[in-house]
């Protein structure tokens, strides 16, 4: 087997997408603000994220054995998502039973098992079983998963600047097909649920294939990070949203934007290996809750619903000790499943892992 891929800084920049969603969906900030209106970009962090570790590691398999085993990869990707995904839809399905006001759409509910969710939720909007609007985002994340054990071989076998076309013309053809989209459906999500808004995964392959490199190791990394943090400013003050934005060519810049932030503040970040930066996202504490974001991802909608009905009044803002409270059960619920539950699977995937990535 050959020398483990791990970028540490990447567990941090994990808990920060995670931060960013739970803001957006409990914020103790007003309305409008900074974070309020950002917010929403952990989705797309958390898909950059994926798109570099996974064609990383497809990049080193290919180039050490010539192929990419899809039985393993496939293996890997059940064993890293399905436990505890359907364990939580299974305590949304005996919590709608004994939560008044939570009727269980069957559905909605075979959507999430069969990961079609986000089409529904772009046909008739957010999934409206007890804390599962969120998922839509795992729907998604696994039909990008199918794709990219194809994609990538076929990338690697073209010429760098070849593979450099390529990319420039997905996202071209990303950016003109959300402009026509725009006088196709009304309905503001039905770019944000679906495919078309692949800017940041994609993002993530061209870090992970390394077609930029030799340019990327030229950027100075404050510079990167300054820009990228300049970038989702700019979304905040255009008031750029997912929700509201439905114009075209707002829309097509909408995931573009934070596609070129994240990129740039991931240089910043994962590339610099030294520096305050570096030292802020691959501290022990940051690190280990970026290993569990998974499980913060898919608790905290459940944690924050119960948190809102027993303790917030009608008309009444998020304080910040609802804030932390939901925050701090979050971060337990996630450390007892990650440490009594998801390792025994995540141990279970090392028999089927080629290119060493981190230990459990």
């Amino acid at each position: 087997m050959s020398r483990p891929i791990y970028f540490p800084a990447i567990d941090g920049l994990r808990f920060l997408a995670f931060l960013l969603v739970f803001i957006f969906h409990r914020s103790p900030f007003k309305a409008g603000s900074f974070f309020n209106n950002i917010g929403w970009t952990g989705v797309e962090l958390f898909f950059l994220l994926s798109g570099f570790l996974l064609t990383k590691l497809l990049v080193a398999e290919y180039n050490q054995t010539s192929t990419v085993n899809l039985y393993k990869y496939f293996i890997r990707r059940i064993l890293r998502i399905w436990p505890l995904y359907f364990l939580y839809l299974l305590i949304i399905i005996i919590a709608s039973q004994y939560m008044n006001g939570y009727p269980l759409s069957l559905q909605r509910l075979f959507g999430n098992i069969f990961f079609y969710d986000n089409i529904i939720t772009a046909r008739y909007g957010f999934n409206r079983n007890l804390a599962s609007g969120h998922l839509w985002s795992i729907s998604l994340e696994e039909q990008y998963y199918l794709i990219l054990p194809f994609l990538i071989p076929w990338l690697i076998k073209q010429t760098r600047k070849k593979a450099i076309v390529i990319i420039s013309v997905i996202f071209i053809t990303l950016f003109v097909s959300r402009h026509f989209l725009t006088f196709l459906h009304p309905w503001h999500s039905f770019i944000y649920v679906l495919p078309f808004s692949c800017d940041s995964f994609l993002a993530g392959i061209v870090l992970g294939l390394g077609i930029f490199d030799p340019w990327v190791k030229k950027i100075n990394t404050g510079v990167a990070f300054i820009s990228g943090i300049s970038l989702l400013a700019l979304l905040h003050f255009l008031n750029f949203q997912p929700l509201q934005t439905t114009k075209s060519p707002e829309i097509s810049l909408l995931y573009f934007l934070p596609a070129i932030a994240f990129f740039l503040i991931f240089i910043a970040v994962v590339y610099s290996k030294q520096g305050p930066l570096f030292g802020v996202f691959t501290n022990k504490p940051i690190r280990y809750l970026g290993k569990i974001s998974f499980g913060l991802y898919i608790f905290h909608a459940l944690v924050n619903r119960i948190i809102h009905d027993f303790f917030s009044l009608p008309g009444k803002p998020i304080d910040g000790w609802m804030f932390m409270l939901s925050l701090s059960i979050t971060v337990l619920l996630s450390i007892l499943s990650y440490e009594l539950y998801e390792k025994y699977f995540l141990k279970m995937k090392s028999k089927f892992t080629i290119i060493k990535n981190r230990d459990a």
